[in-house]
């Protein structure tokens, strides 16, 4: 899936180099990796807590994210980012009981998750020579689901939400004194409501003259549903990453 992932966002990317080289103020660039993220947290349907961890058996969960940007020197008119991350994992423990969808379960249960977030952030760079500053708008379509059966399936209970997010955008880059080494982190954060999204990510990363670039980084995310299409939940995932990128 990592490969099939970064080869599509490399290809992207590939496919407007003529553009990128055409006008020398443009940077176009993507990027890829996977994400293996330690899971905790609970989700609620019927004011009964569900455990992430202790009912459900989660631990670590696989998330795959692909990026693709355009920065550039146009007054006025935002840079432009789409990123979309798909988290997903499936679970099996014993649990003495708990009540999900309407529905009790005990013993043996078997569950799924997936948690599918695409943004658009459109974003300004107050200030970019040594030290890059971004800030703007981050728009996040929330996609989840999650599932829970008996084993065997006698028992079996269904809860999705689905909501768009306004969020606010600021990251900052260095550019340290070595060729092509950067350090940087973001933050993308929104609390309303009783609800709260927020993300952030520390990386350090190098760029080659040849277009393909390395970063290793930190993410972590925050989920906070109150009430969003009748579910509550509150999950955190976080853990390291390793990512190819390409840039013009």
């Amino acid at each position: 899936m990592m490969r099939k992932t970064i080869v599509l966002a490399a290809a992207g990317a590939l496919a407007l180099a003529p553009a990128a080289h055409a006008a020398p103020l443009v940077n176009i660039y993507a990027g890829a990796y996977t994400w293996n993220a330690d899971v905790s947290g609970y989700v609620d349907t019927d004011g009964d807590r569900v455990d992430m961890e202790d009912d459900l058996g989660f631990d670590r969960s696989r998330q795959n994210v692909l990026y693709f940007g355009l920065e550039h020197f146009v007054p006025l008119v935002p840079n432009v980012r789409l990123r979309h991350m798909a988290l997903s994992d499936s679970g099996r423990a014993t649990t003495a009981g708990f009540v999900f969808d309407g529905q009790a379960f005990a013993g043996d249960v078997r569950s799924s998750f997936d948690l599918d977030m695409t943004d658009l952030t459109l974003y300004y760079t107050p200030l970019d020579n040594m030290v890059k500053l971004d800030a703007g708008l981050n728009v996040r379509r929330l996609d989840a689901e999650f599932d829970v059966r008996t084993e065997p399936a006698a028992v079996q209970g269904n809860e999705s939400a689905r909501e768009t997010f306004p969020m606010l955008h600021l990251g900052a880059r260095v550019n340290l004194p070595f060729s092509g080494f950067y350090a940087g982190g973001e933050i993308n954060t929104i609390r309303y409501d009783g609800s709260r999204l927020e993300d952030y990510t520390a990386r350090v990363g190098w760029v080659s003259d040849f277009l393909l670039g390395v970063e290793l980084g930190y993410s972590h995310f925050n989920i906070k549903l109150d009430d969003v299409s009748g579910l509550d939940a509150d999950l955190e995932f976080g853990g390291p990453y390793l990512a190819l990128s390409v840039s013009f």
